[in-house]
Order: C-alpha cells, then structure tokens, then sequence
C-alpha cells in the first residue's frame, strides 16, 4: 500500500475557501511561520532518522555479531522512547517506520493522554503514562515536549549517565535543558531558522515522510551545508559522533574507537578518528573503556579539543553525508496511521 500524505490540501488553487483569503496585511506578513514550523519538524525528523538508523547499524555489524559468536541466535534491535505523545512525536515515528530504520514494536512513547494514541497502539507501538518505564524499556529517549513539563520529567524519573537523551524542547537551549535536568549525556540541536533558505520544493501540507526523500531537502537538512534551512550549531555533527561512541562504547568497549570509524567511514582510513581527537580539554589521551564511567567520558565532563577541527573539514563531511543521506531512500511503507 503506497504512503498516505499527512495533510492533503483539497483547498488548494480554490482561493475563496482558503484562510489567507481573509488575513490582514499584518497577518498574511506572519505567514511564513507556517514553513518555518514545517521545516524545523523536517529538521527533527532527519536527525531522528539518522540517529537511529545509525545505531541500528552498529547493533548489527557489533552487538548482532558479539551475539552470534556468543552462541546465541537471537537478534538485538534498538529500543526507541519518546517522552510526550504531541505532533512532533508522531511525525518522528512516521519517518522512522517509512524510511525503515526501526519497526513499531521497537517503540515505546508515555503520555498524559495514552487513550489518544490508541490507533498508534493498534499498530504495535507500545503506548503508557509512565515516564520512568520508558526509560526502563529504551536505549535511547526523545524529549518532545514543553519546557515547562522538564521539572515534572525530571521529578518522575531517575536519571543515570547510561541515559541517552535528544531532546526536542523549544524555546530553550541545550546547555539550560541540561542543567535543568542535571544530566549532561543530552544532544539537542541549537539552531537558528535560515529564512533566506526557505522551503520552497514542496508545500507543507506534504507527509514529512514523503518530504524526506527529495535529495535537494535531504541536503538541506545536513550540517555544513551553506544554504540549509536552518543554521545549525558547529557542534552539530560532533555532538552526533559523540552519541555514537558513547553507546558503541557500551557494547564493544575494547575496540569501540575502530569499531566506529569502519561504520562511519568504510574503508577511508584517512579518515579514521584517532585517540588525540577524543581528548578532553585539561585531560589524557587515553580511550576510557569503562562503559559504567559514562559521565567521565569525552564530551559529557567536558569539551573535546581536537574533534570538531577535524569533522568539521570539507572532506570528511561529504563522507559523513553520504552515510546520511543513505537512509532517505523512497520506502513503500504505509504510514498514515502515525501522522
């Protein structure tokens, strides 16, 4: 069965029946809110995708693997959380089953509302009220959600520095949602909306599924890229490397910094990450393989000198876009139910 859009606009060319028809000067000057709302969504939604595309990928070339020599046959996926159950987190779930880095059942999402998410339920996705269970169940969490629910979030759960957090919480920067959750093993995205580049390839009634499989978005959306929608941090694709070896450090401590740079780069051994790029500011250059010391390593108890120099170079970004990109491909998957 083919994709469904999210929002077909039946209005469209049919002027009269059209909001903008009755909107003031002064409101119709607001109007291009309504893309910058789309593509921020479409932004959110790529980063999920490719976070969890990846981490998948390391299970399967790392834990899958460790498993099968252990003896043991069955396969490891990992386990998706989402803390709120709004807009934002049905669209992330709508891209990740449609571009197919994860299945409903790896997901698990806890709202003050799970009646409202019964058709999400029916699909396999697992729907609570519990906030500390989600965090029980998952090897990575996405907060979507206000700013003004962090306190209740953080009153409800336990957090430990084995917690992986992305947090989508608006109006609010990372480093003050960290000290407002006092945990510092948290990627979110500081950006700055780049209304020079507005969207304008498709309208944004279009099912952000189906929106991410246009190349030119795609490449919008990917840090480094002059005339993206938004104006990412330089932190940003650093950030996500450090999310990567924070967790294949977990399942492969002892080789954890090879392991990571045949996923990322394959065989271009030039640009392999080496031990001085990991170095904490003030710190030694030796590897932490200790996966119980989380909050001691690289990028969580302080800033990593040599790394973000070294992505950041013209070359070794095109590799890391190619590896991006590579999870945007068309999928026939019906995804209608979670949007």
């Amino acid at each position: 069965m083919g994709v469904v859009a999210a929002e077909d606009d039946i209005t469209h060319g049919l002027a009269s029946l059209q909001f903008q028809t009755n909107l003031n000067e002064s409101e119709l000057s607001l109007l291009h809110l309504r893309k910058r709302s789309f593509e921020l969504l479409l932004h959110a939604a790529a980063q999920s995708t490719y976070i969890v595309g990846m981490l998948n990928t390391i299970n399967h070339h790392v834990v899958t693997g460790e498993l099968l020599r252990q003896g043991c046959l069955s396969k490891h996926r990992v386990n998706i959380g989402f803390i709120g159950g709004g807009r934002l987190c049905r669209h992330i779930i709508s891209a990740l089953v449609h571009h197919a880095v994860c299945v409903p059942h790896d997901i698990y999402v806890s709202t003050f509302q799970p009646e409202k998410l019964e058709d999400l339920s029916k699909t396999g996705v697992h729907i609570c009220s519990n906030n500390r269970l989600i965090l029980q169940q998952s090897d990575l969490v996405f907060l979507c959600i206000p700013s003004n629910q962090l306190v209740v979030f953080r009153r409800d759960v336990d957090l430990i520095p084995q917690h992986f957090l992305i947090g989508y919480v608006a109006s609010q920067s990372k480093t003050s949602v960290a000290e407002e959750l006092k945990h510092r093993n948290l990627l979110k995205t500081d950006y700055i909306y780049n209304k020079e580049a507005a969207y304008i390839h498709n309208e944004p009634y279009q099912s952000v599924g189906v929106t991410l499989e246009d190349e030119i978005t795609v490449e919008r959306l990917f840090p480094g890229i002059e005339s993206g929608y938004v104006v990412t941090s330089p932190d940003w694709v650093r950030d996500l490397i450090l999310v990567f070896y924070r967790y294949i450090l977990r399942v492969a401590p002892q080789d954890a910094l090879y392991r990571l740079n045949v996923i990322l780069f394959g065989e271009n051994q030039s640009f392999y990450l080496q031990a001085k790029d990991f170095r904490v500011s003030g710190g030694s250059n030796r590897i932490p393989t200790e996966p119980d010391h989380l909050n001691d390593i690289i990028g969580v108890g302080g800033k990593v000198a040599n790394l973000n120099a070294k992505i950041n170079r013209k070359e070794t970004l095109e590799i890391l876009f190619d590896g991006f990109k590579s999870f945007f491909k068309p999928k026939s998957v019906d995804v209608s139910q979670y949007q």
